[in-house]
């Protein structure tokens, strides 16, 4: 008489360890996991995780939560807009949200996916909200503004890079631990002046000198550039800014559009940007292009619309070893500090 032979299910896969009570929803969605690509099917087995996930959230162990990270941020991958889009609202409101995917998520492009997680994920590093700050639109800095819990260093760079609601947002925020010097920014930069006397007024901490000196009225500020240029950036920044946009504009003398891009990429004021391209020197142009992550060849095209006098050789090698010395990491990190005088010690022990 023949023993009876075993039955798929009650043989472990090579490599795995044999499931546990109550996992076995998990490691088939693992299973199913493993065969997907991309697209529909993607989007099928990441909606059927995440329906699991937040099923278990609150019973699942640690080794549990990290095997759920993996999977889900496989898939993510493969999933288009809108399945990104209702995880991270789903994802976001769990005590424990897998680390990998929420940075995931956080980083997204997409602003729609990335605010959900933004705003709520209290796991989010600090160092992760910095890099996001720097180099994403407004909308997402509205979302960084508006969380519980804002770091001083995260604080700095949304009042150097928000818009007007960025800054309202920001300064209403109890839980924003903002230094003299973001009061200060917020101060220059902040249209509505009710409106900054009222947030000044809610902070304490502050003595009446120095908030009646964060009152003053602001001087006269640098020419900015035009409506329609902003306007214009701005759309193309909504659609997905690349390089190409920067070096059109510039081929076409739309200048004013380009440095406003290129401040944009590089995540610094367009202020900035005009600075450094009009400048005598050409080190600070040549470190904004590096931190854009932007190619020699469109440096040499910024170097091209420059007004003024003719470009010589010995201007043009003054900037390329800056732009050469440093890493798109360095050159990010260089143009994050202030004030602007630290680019050049900075290039030259880079």
């Amino acid at each position: 008489m023949h023993a009876p032979r075993a039955t798929p299910s009650a043989t472990p896969r090579p490599g795995r360890r044999p499931p546990q009570p109550g996992a076995a929803s998990l490691a088939d969605l693992v299973d199913e996991a493993e065969r997907v690509a991309s697209g529909t099917d993607a989007a099928r087995a990441l909606l059927g995780v995440t329906d699991l996930l937040v099923a278990r959230a609150d019973a699942l162990s640690g080794p549990q939560v990290s095997a759920f990270d993996e999977v889900m941020t496989v898939l993510a991958e493969g999933a288009g807009t809108a399945s990104r889009r209702q995880l991270a609202r789903r994802v976001s409101g769990l005590a424990r949200p897998p680390h990998k995917l929420a940075r995931r998520l956080a980083c997204d492009a997409e602003a729609s996916v990335a605010v959900p997680i933004l705003a709520a994920c209290a796991s989010l590093p600090e160092v992760l909200l910095l890099r996001v700050a720097r180099i994403r639109g407004p909308a997402h800095l509205a979302a960084i503004a508006r969380r519980e819990r804002v770091a001083a260093r995260v604080a700095d760079v949304l009042a150097d890079r928000g818009d007007q609601a960025v800054m309202a947002t920001l300064l209403g925020n109890r839980g924003a631990q903002l230094s003299l010097a973001a009061l200060s920014v917020l101060s220059e930069r902040m249209e509505d002046r009710s409106s900054l006397a009222a947030g000044l007024a809610a902070r304490g901490g502050l003595l009446p000198s120095q908030r009646a000196a964060l009152l003053r009225e602001r001087p006269a500020a640098p020419p900015s550039p035009s409506r329609r240029a902003a306007e214009a950036v701005t759309l193309r920044i909504r659609l997905g800014l690349e390089e190409a946009d920067l070096r059109l504009w510039l081929a076409n003398g739309r200048t004013a559009e380009a440095l406003i891009g290129l401040a944009h990429l590089a995540g610094c004021s367009a202020g900035r940007a005009e600075a450094a391209h009009r400048g005598a020197g050409l080190r600070a142009l040549a470190l904004l292009v590096r931190a854009a992550d932007l190619r020699l060849s469109t440096l040499g095209a910024f170097l091209r619309a420059r007004t003024g006098r003719a470009l010589t050789a010995e201007a043009a090698g003054e900037a390329v070893p800056v732009y050469r010395s440093v890493t798109v990491a360095r050159a990010r990190a260089l143009v994050a500090e202030r004030p602007g005088a630290n680019e050049t010690a900075g290039s030259r022990s880079a």
